[in-house]
């Protein structure tokens, strides 16, 4: 598959090359694992002088050290009958006799366990060595344990580090790209594609090796994560053991029972038989910590947060895989898969209202919205109707910081009403405490498809057909 995007990460990563020329610069690049950070790293040095580190984590210190020195010495660093005894004769060599290299350490975090003393080698040299001219570039996909080796005061490595870049997913338009490259020409195919995968590049590769063009996201789903052998059969535990470690339990239960719709703090302390002021503390690592999760408040009431998965493979895995281990090793592929087409529309459903929250940001920044969102965010709140409480949620509530406010809901169905879906809207937007007596009041409605459109000034549709178009798609 072609390189996508990265446009702007490539154009910093030349900034800090261009900068090391006059001393010592250290970038440390984080992103969760599969967003493509080895990836963009051996596309920009293509061509450079740079050596390439990667910190196997099931090594021993020797091993490791010994690997590095057969790089070193094949790259032409050292001669053939040099030899590296130790992690400071390593370093030392690197400062010396590479001025003007790129040195690339990936999975760094991965020294944790096999040999923490390099953190403090490091360091001195770092500190020894910050005149020469030399780019560092240090690559992590263990979330939680990167910020620790560097956001941490403790750590010998806090404040060696120059500049920081965290290597986001692909945005929904690149994502498309990937699909084009997979040859899907139906947009809605395409879409269910972003449903399971977000803007993960790996897995995109991943069909192209296996050849799974145009094939439909069930088929996809089978192949690479259900069937016997599958090339993706352990990924997801895999993500989350390497992340969590030994306290993965407590995790696993809270990430299911989020998926499985409990979002509030008090309903997710119930799934996982705990008190409220006991998983506060778990919830908030997920989100801060191994950014997972992330927590939401309606506009006007901050205090009222729900939690949501934002890693979409991750919560297709606990709705539809974690809990059903033992049922799926006694039925075949296809029972599975049929099972599956019966139950993913909900799955669908609930992830195109994340791709309509990006679709609308993307409109916001060529400034083809009614007016400029400051911010937009799912909303819900409660009523009394005859003496009971009532839930009334809105898919998404967007203002502009002043007197301007969108009321948006995202159907993914065929043949919508929209006039009637209006109606319904309207009546929902009374309990919105927000700037009542001024605000200019807008509506969004986005669907697959409207078997009945209204036409005010101040109502905006998309169907999928309209989405494609406004997203370049051809």
């Amino acid at each position: 598959m072609d390189f996508i995007n990265r446009k702007e990460e490539t154009a910093q990563l030349e900034e800090y090359s261009r900068l090391s020329k006059k001393g010592l610069f250290t970038a440390a690049i984080s992103g969760l694992r599969r967003v493509g950070k080895t990836t963009l790293i051996r596309e920009f040095i293509r061509g450079k002088n740079a050596l390439y580190f990667f910190v196997y984590e099931s090594k021993t210190s020797a091993s490791l050290l010994a690997e590095f020195e057969d790089e070193l010495r094949k790259c032409g660093i050292i001669t053939d009958i040099e030899k590296i005894g130790n992690w400071g004769m390593f370093f030392e060599i690197l400062f010396k006799r590479c001025r003007g290299y790129i040195l690339i350490f990936d999975e760094f975090q991965n020294f944790f366990s096999v040999d923490k003393s390099v953190f403090s080698v490091m360091q001195r040299y770092c500190d020894e060595y910050k005149e020469t001219p030399l780019n560092i570039i240090i690559l992590g996909s263990l979330v939680g344990l990167f910020k620790k080796i560097f956001e941490d005061r403790k750590k010998p490595l806090y404040g060696r580090i120059t500049a920081k870049l965290k290597l986001e997913p692909f945005t929904l338009r690149h994502s498309l790209e990937a699909a084009k490259f997979l040859k899907y020409a139906d947009f809605e195919e395409a879409l269910k594609l972003y449903f399971l995968f977000g803007g993960f590049p790996k897995y995109y590769a991943c069909m192209e090796q296996f050849e799974l063009f145009n094939k439909e996201l069930t088929e996809v789903i089978g192949y690479l994560f259900m069937q016997k052998n599958a090339p993706l059969e352990n990924e997801v535990q895999d993500i989350l053991k390497q992340e969590f470690g030994k306290r993965s339990a407590l995790y696993y239960s809270i990430l299911h029972a989020i998926a499985s719709g409990k979002t509030k703090l008090a309903e997710i302390a119930d799934a996982t038989h705990m008190k409220s002021s006991s998983i506060t503390r778990h919830v908030g690592e997920l989100e801060e910590r191994f950014e997972l999760i992330k927590s939401a408040a309606p506009i006007g009431n901050k205090k009222n947060r729900r939690y949501f998965i934002t890693h979409p493979l991750i919560l297709f895995w606990f709705k539809f895989v974690y809990g059903k281990f033992s049922e799926y090793s006694i039925v075949d592929l296809g029972h599975i898969i049929a099972s599956l087409k019966q139950d993913i529309n909900a799955f669908y459903g609930k992830r195109f209202e994340a791709v309509c929250r990006e679709f609308l940001l993307e409109l916001n920044k060529s400034n083809c919205l009614p007016f400029r969102l400051a911010h937009i965010n799912n909303w819900w709140g409660s009523a009394n109707e005859e003496g009971q409480r009532k839930e009334i949620e809105i898919d998404f509530v967007a203002d502009n910081n002043e007197d301007s406010i969108m009321f948006v809901e995202c159907k993914w169905k065929d043949n919508v009403d929209a006039k009637s879906l209006l109606e319904c809207l309207k009546e929902k937007t009374k309990f919105v405490k927000w700037r009542e007596s001024s605000r200019k009041e807008h509506y969004c409605i986005i669907a697959k498809s409207f078997a009945k459109r209204v036409e005010e000034s101040n109502v905006t549709l998309f169907d999928l057909k309209e989405m494609a178009e406004a997203l370049g798609w051809k």
